[in-house]
């Protein structure tokens, strides 16, 4: 053991162990360095660092011409320009998180899971006291999920959401098709700069991951419409029921997408909630006797929008969002759809004899689900869901650009439909009155 035999031996001791400590503890060694060497490079990036190439760089090109200012230019963010993205999920649905969380990471998306409810295990006293239509605890169970993030967003005054489903699919061209959406919505609100939100400052629910939807052709309206927008769905693969009036060559063209005033519409894979809407809809189906289905009260409050002497629901049609469906048994696409909302154990889960061969993607052009890999790989060019049909075949992502819509502007006797309805009403009112 060395031991000092000076005062001299003695002082040049405590600097050295001082020394010692203070380079150890500093930042540049010890669990400092540690940090500074791994945090620097994996964990956080510092100002005078280059982070390692973004999985998700390869983006489609867009064109905004907006002044930098503009909160549009959020479209293109992480969050779509929303405060958050929630994606509703069964706790124990890890498989389901597994397709959200690839699907986020190549679209360049955070999206956080909110927990689904099982509508078996809601104590009764959360049952609401009037429920309109079937009771089914599946039912409830959605219903909850969804209530639970309005109140969240509430709670915490989360300024805006996009809230999906945990079956929702997007387009690789999603962030493109939600810079022309914002584009939309503002036109239809009459926004004018300075704006905190890039689709506006008056608007309560944005539908754009619905299965149709209705417009409001009984009234003057405004709308936004891109003709030739290769994200359209063609006619031929709109199965849904619910479609709109769109029987006007202003609105017409079987790849144009409108952005419009809606007053029903069907499904809730994906949809925008400002915290106004948020409260409106949580007041709606808690404090009034209005509870119902999710979607069905959404449905309701854009219909009787003249409650809040404003439109209630903007959206896009067709849809942005469709759904996704894995390979495997069929019984797994819904856990609305079981009794209970979870596998029993032991069961193996709901699965019957039912099974996909291959994963679909309704709704979609280009959807991110299926070209997951060609992302991962760093590839540019996609083949469409249905080439035969759909308007391009392929896209490619390094040269592609969006389309650009315009405001059109449509009178109720500009609709070829609502002017044959008049002329029948007209001819049963003449066939009466000869009658008579």
């Amino acid at each position: 053991m060395f031991l000092p035999r000076s005062t001299f031996q003695l002082a040049a001791l405590c600097i050295t162990l001082f020394s010692s400590l203070v380079w150890f503890f500093s930042s540049h060694a010890g669990v400092g360095a540690f940090e500074h060497t791994v945090g620097s490079r994996y964990i956080r990036y510092s100002g005078s660092r280059f982070p390692p190439p973004d999985i998700t760089s390869i983006q489609a090109k867009v064109n905004i011409d907006e002044p930098l200012d503009d909160p549009i230019w959020d479209t293109q963010n992480r969050t779509l320009g929303f405060q958050k993205i929630y994606a509703i999920s069964m706790p124990h649905r890890s498989d389901k998180r597994d397709y959200i969380a690839l699907m986020a990471l190549v679209s360049g998306l955070d999206i956080e899971f909110a927990d689904g409810v099982n509508g078996s295990e809601m104590h009764p006293k959360a049952f609401p006291s009037f429920w309109k239509g079937n009771v089914a605890l599946g039912d409830y169970g959605v219903w909850r999920a969804h209530l639970n993030v309005y109140q969240h967003m509430v709670q915490n005054h989360i300024q805006s959401a996009l809230i999906i489903e945990d079956d929702a699919d997007w387009d690789i061209l999603l962030k493109p098709q939600m810079l022309s959406f914002s584009r939309g919505v503002r036109a239809l609100q009459g926004s004018t700069l300075p704006l905190h939100s890039p689709y506006g400052d008056s608007w309560n629910l944005l539908a754009i991951g619905h299965i149709g939807a209705n417009n409001k052709p009984n009234k003057p309206q405004r709308y936004y419409v891109t003709p030739n927008d290769p994200t359209v769905v063609s006619e031929a693969r709109r199965t849904w029921s619910r479609k709109p009036d769109l029987s006007t060559e202003k609105l017409g063209g079987d790849h144009t997408r409108v952005v419009m005033e809606i007053s029903k519409f069907t499904g809730a894979a994906a949809y925008g909630l400002s915290l106004r809407g948020a409260a409106r809809l949580l007041y709606d189906q808690t404090m009034l006797p209005n509870a119902q289905a999710i979607d069905v009260a959404m449905l309701a409050l854009c219909r009787h929008d003249e409650v809040w002497n404003e439109p209630f629901c903007l959206g896009a049609y067709p849809m942005i969002f469709g759904r996704y469906r894995a390979i495997g048994p069929q019984d797994k696409d819904s856990d609305r759809r079981a009794s209970s909302n979870e596998d029993k154990p032991g069961s193996g889960g709901f699965q019957d004899t039912a099974q996909r061969t291959e994963a679909e993607s309704e709704f979609t052009v280009f959807p991110v689900s299926l070209n997951v890999g060609g992302l991962l790989k760093g590839e540019t060019k996609f083949r469409a869901n249905d080439p035969a049909r759909d308007l391009m075949k392929e896209v490619d992502l390094s040269t592609f650009e969006f389309p650009r819509g315009e405001v059109v502007s449509v009178e109720p006797e500009e609709y070829a439909n609502r002017q044959e309805a008049l002329r029948k009403v007209e001819a049963e009112n003449h066939g009466k009155e000869e009658k008579d």
